[in-house]
């Protein structure tokens, strides 16, 4: 027979033994007052919900429904009780509370960037369900919770509303704008998504954010609270003044994009702990401060750009001829980085990956050292050349 009270006492005795910030994330949960959807900081209440629903009003649940509980656990003690995603128990699926809960966030989102106006918004309706009805840029796992929310270049305009992150499943956040202009014409489908982003921090799987071309002006405070999942950062031509806190705690990052902003910071100390790391672009931003010896590890990066930083100073170390082995770009134009690499790389727009180490010896390639091939090649993309025979 299932025992209520060893139940709890098993809950607390997990977040009890798990790290700090695991336990923090432990002591969220949903409640509902006058019909609102509240988010209110106690583990014990959300286990209530779940053992007021219909599965511990009829006595008992089955070890299938206890490894749910486990999940849940697992991914910060928000339970994901209920039944299966499918047509069989889509009754039990619609009193759900996590997924009433992501429901709730999602209409916020919609009322909160002028749903209205969006270019598609197929679905986004209050009386239907965003994965049972196929909502326009929702995606859903087998259980029914949302796992991608990519409304890219869809008119969302406005600040996002904290709700957002109780998206808990969460793998992916596309709320990104392509171009200000297609072949001369302006991209009237441009977000523009404002003010400073909510905290993510529940998101627990989060992957990919994507949120470039928008006029964000502060990325989340505890983003760092997502540094074991999140792969790709992605918030070029925003308004950013700040880098993301502790850098050093993204250890799966392979992609930051932060260029076109506004950001003043210091360059960070810990940014070549950034151990897996491919694909660098800060360009265009206020940056400050020295590059060290310390960039040297980041021993998987492909292209480092920083150029158009004025203020930027300091020396790319000459070790990262030999380490940076699969690096194919490099941009330091337009900065104060000096040193034996910059003497060549700061008068042009980039070094590729041919232009240095010729002999294996650390030495750059001269104009001499460069095959006849590759100079015409380079030549004929640094020039505006059109043959009359190709538009025949």
């Amino acid at each position: 027979m299932f025992d209520l009270g060893n139940s709890l006492q098993l809950i607390c005795g997990i977040c009890i033994n798990l790290s700090l910030v695991a336990c923090m994330m432990c002591t969220a949960g949903w409640s509902q007052f006058t019909g609102t959807l509240h988010y209110t900081p106690n583990a014990l209440l959300s286990a209530a919900h779940f053992f007021m629903s219909p599965l511990g009003a009829a006595g008992g649940i089955t070890q299938d429904e206890q490894l749910l509980i486990s999940d849940g656990l697992s991914l910060g003690c928000d339970m994901p009780f209920g039944c299966q995603y499918n047509r069989a128990s889509y009754p039990s699926y619609q009193n759900d509370f996590q997924r009433r809960a992501e429901k709730t966030a999602l209409l916020e989102l919609y009322n909160s960037c002028g749903g209205d106006f969006w270019r598609s918004r197929d679905n986004w309706n209050g009386e239907l369900d965003p994965c049972w009805d196929y909502w326009y840029g929702v995606t859903c796992n087998e259980h029914g919770y949302v796992i991608k929310l990519e409304l890219s270049d869809n008119r969302v305009r406005g600040p996002l509303p904290s709700a957002l992150g109780a998206l808990t499943s969460l793998i992916t956040l596309d709320l990104s704008s392509t171009e200000p202009e297609y072949h001369m014409h302006p991209n009237e489908e441009m977000n523009r998504v404002e003010g400073s982003m909510p905290s993510l921090a529940m998101c627990f799987q989060l992957e990919e954010i994507e949120v470039s071309g928008n006029l964000i002006l502060k990325l989340p405070d505890d983003l760092y609270l997502n540094a074991d999942t999140l792969r790709s950062l992605s918030a070029s031509r925003n308004q950013l003044r700040n880098m993301p806190n502790y850098l050093r705690r993204f250890q799966v990052l392979h992609t930051l994009e932060l260029d076109n902003n506004m950001i003043e910071d210091e360059f960070p100390a810990d940014f070549g702990q950034l151990s897996n790391i491919r694909w660098v672009h800060l360009q265009y931003n206020r940056l400050k401060g020295t590059l060290t010896q310390d960039i040297v590890p980041m021993t998987k990066i492909q292209v480092f750009d920083v150029s158009h930083n004025p203020e930027l100073a300091g020396v790319i170390p000459e070790q990262v001829i030999v380490d940076w082995s699969e690096m194919s770009y490099l941009s330091i134009l337009n900065t104060s980085i000096s040193g034996y690499i910059s003497s060549l790389c700061l008068d042009v727009p980039f070094c590729w990956k041919y232009m240095y180490d010729t002999h294996k010896d650390l030495t750059w390639a001269t104009v001499a050292d460069i095959p006849d091939i590759v100079g015409m090649t380079v030549d004929l993309a640094q020039t505006n050349f059109f043959d009359e025979t190709f538009a025949r």
